[in-house]
């Protein structure tokens, strides 16, 4: 019994090709017909026997990515659940932060490119200079 249920595909693959042979070539009824289905069931016998370890292969790859998908999840929980609240997840604090508006993000960049523009130009353009100390003479001392 239990070679059935190991070899059950392949005895329903053999019965199928068995009945159409027997309607093609001993009852010969629409024997054409036949003989294209008996082509058809074994071209579907030949691609399930090699689609056997396809399928074996796509299921280890469906669990290979749930796998990763859950690692990548896990791992980053705290940033998935805040974007999924409307808020925006900053990186440099790893902290979630409300969402700015376009106003706050415009002035933050124009006062940013202000203090970086101004730092670079008093860089180049402003020079101080130092004078050097004079150390007190060993003469007046004496």
């Amino acid at each position: 019994m239990n070679i059935f249920i190991k070899y059950l595909s392949h005895i329903a693959f053999a019965s199928a090709l068995a009945y159409f042979g027997f309607l093609a070539f001993v009852a010969e009824k629409d024997p054409m017909t036949n003989k294209m289905i008996m082509i058809v069931v074994g071209g579907l016998w030949v691609l399930w026997i090699f689609a056997k370890s396809l399928i074996k292969m796509a299921v280890l790859v469906a669990l290979i990515g749930t796998m990763l998908f859950a690692g990548y999840y896990v791992i980053h929980a705290k940033e998935i659940e805040c974007k999924n609240a409307g808020r925006h997840w900053n990186k440099e604090l790893q902290v979630c932060e409300d969402k700015k508006t376009i106003g706050q993000k415009l002035k933050n960049a124009m006062s940013d490119a202000f203090k970086t523009t101004l730092k670079k130009w008093t860089s180049e353009n402003i020079k101080v200079e130092k004078t050097p100390q004079k150390e007190p003479s060993k003469e007046k001392k004496k």
